[in-house]
This record gives structure tokens, sequence and C-alpha cells, in this order.
């Protein structure tokens, strides 16, 4: 005996429930009217399935064909991924074959077409976080996935929805990813505006900023996308990758150094003054004017605050190696008086 659909979910899924909707096969539409009319359908749900059914005919929208083509290839494809048998059948049996969220978007295909599906997977909700400048924050993303953004960064992210598993983020400068794997292994993608970096389920830091862009793995492994050339590199942990005109550079990766601002600290190792500066000027939005090339080229090996600007400023002025003055939202950094 098949068992009463119990939601509205597993109605609009149910074959016969589709043939005597849709009415596209006889004798699956009497089979339904039969367990309908002996009350194996609870009448409320059945109710709120047809409502939803007929929302998206009339939800269906004139959608380029373009873009009702690619969206249609996307839900073919990632249905074609997650099919567990092989077998051809009528489109409306097959939709029992397939994971629950796919098995509704098929319905919805069948019911509303190409525009009304277009229309929902490329213009699916997303949501835009923003840091300060010195503001660390932790976000938990819907999938589980969990970003922990240092200041004066940006991130982007898509929610799931029937034909999107909703793993694309777009984030602009720095960022700690700890990305929660799916039974589907579906991809997570955070699109930069010249890399892209795709994984499944693993845990990296991203620094992106105008002067730099690197990434360091330091669990599971990703692979980086050039968008200007299309070259591809995998990484394992401990390694990172910085991108220099357009093309991804291996390196060997330093985790407390990288990573160092989730602690609000800064870590310094053999780093030039000029690098620090840009560093400053990035989290804390300000203005760092260095005198002389030879004091810009110095370096310094140090763990300092990242929480207080002045702290910071008095930390690297006890170092004896420089002169600093700060002014407002400027900082001059000179040579030490001999």
């Amino acid at each position: 005996m098949k068992q009463a659909p119990d939601s509205v979910e597993k109605i609009i899924g149910d074959e016969q429930f589709l043939a005597w909707y849709l009415e596209t096969d006889q004798e699956l539409a009497r089979m339904w009217e039969i367990r309908n009319s002996k009350g194996e359908i609870d009448a409320g749900t059945l109710a709120e399935a047809i409502e939803l059914m007929e929302q998206v005919r009339i939800a269906e929208a004139a959608t380029p064909e373009a873009q009702a083509k690619k969206a249609e290839a996307a839900l073919w494809e990632r249905i074609n991924g997650l099919t567990e048998e092989k077998e051809e059948s009528a489109p409306i049996r097959i939709i029992s074959w397939y994971k629950k969220p796919l098995q509704v978007a098929a319905v919805l295909l069948l019911v509303a077409g190409t525009g009304w599906m277009a229309n929902l997977y490329l213009n699916p909700k997303t949501t835009e976080l923003k840091t300060d400048f010195g503001q660390i924050a932790k976000e938990k993303l819907p999938d589980g996935s969990v970003i922990t953004l240092n200041g004066n960064s940006r991130l982007k992210y898509q929610h799931a929805n029937l034909l999107n598993p909703g793993r694309e983020v777009w984030m602009e400068g720095e960022g700690f990813f700890e990305v929660q794997s799916t039974p589907q292994k579906d991809r997570f993608t955070v699109h930069l505006d010249n890399l892209d970096v795709i994984v499944t389920g693993t845990q990296f830091n991203i620094h992106k900023r105008p002067y730099k862009t690197e990434i360091l793995l330091t669990e599971g492994s990703i692979e980086l996308k050039s968008s200007a050339t299309g070259e591809l590199m995998k990484l394992v942990p401990g390694e990172s990758a910085t991108l220099e005109k357009g093309n991804i550079v291996r390196k060997s990766g330093n985790i407390p150094q990288v990573t160092g601002w989730k602690e609000r600290k800064f870590i310094f190792e053999n780093t030039s003054l000029e690098e620090i500066a840009r560093s400053v000027e990035a989290l804390y939005g300000i203005k760092v004017r260095i005198e002389g090339d030879t004091t810009s080229r110095k370096t310094i090996s140090a763990i300092l605050p990242a929480d207080n600007l002045d702290i910071f400023v008095q930390s690297l002025e006890a170092t004896q190696e420089f002169t600093v003055q700060r002014d407002g939202m400027d900082v001059l950094i000179g040579p030490a008086a001999r």
C-alpha cells in the first residue's frame, strides 16, 4: 500500500497527485482520487499544495531565453548529479527518485516553465555583512559554515533555494572560513575580484586588500582559480598562495602569523615597515606616511596589539627603531634619533 503523503512537499512530489493536477495520466489520476476519497490525504495539507502550485503558475515571469536556458541547464545538471537510478522514464515518474529539494524543483519546472525557474535560480536572496575599522565579527551562514571577518571587510552571500544550494559568497578585506561539508558534497565558492576559492569543507584564511591577495589553507584542501588567466592550483594544509600579475604563486604559509588577527594581534616576522603600514591603513582606515626609503625597507619581528591603534603606535615606537607621531587619522613614521 502506498504511504500517504503527510506534507506539502511530499504531496507535490507524488506522481499520482501530479498526474491528477496536471491531467497527464488518467490511471494515476484515478488512483489519487481513490486515495483522497478514502480520507488518506489530509484536506488542509492538500489545499496548501494546490495553492502552491497555483501560485507558481501565477508567479511565472517573462525571462530572456538565454537566462531561462542557463537556469534550466543548471537545474538538470544538479538533478543528474544526484540521480540514484539511471533508468529513463517520463519526467513525472522520475521525480520520486530524487532527493526532496530537487523533487520540488523538478515539479515546479514542469508546472511553471523556465521563466519562473530562471528568476528563482538567477536572482536568489542575498545578505551583506560589513565590519567597521578595527572591528572583528563572526557570522554563521545558513549552511552551517562560520566566517570570521577582520576589520574593514565586506561579505555577501546567497541564501539557498530549491535550485541553488546557496554556497557562494563574495568578499573584500580579510576573513577566516570554516566551511561545513554537506552530504551532497556541494562546493563552496568564495569569489574575489581576481580569484575564486573553491572548496567542499575546510578551513582557510583570505586576505584580499588593494595591495595584496593571499590565501592560506589550515585544514582540508582548496582549489584556486585565477580570473585573469584561468589557472588552477590546489593547496594542502600549511601552504599559501598569492596572486601576482594574475598568476597564482605557491608559498609556504605561516599559520600563526597570518591568522593572528583573530586574537587581535599583529604578528610580524621580518616584515617590512612598508607592509606593516599598509596592514594598519587597511584595518583602521588611517593614512601612514614613512620618511625615507631606508626606513620603509626596515623589517620588524614582533607581536603587537591590533585592537587599539594608540597602543599599537606606542608599542611600535617602543622598539626604539623608529619615531612615531600620530595626528588624528594621520601617522608619521621616521627613523629613530641617533
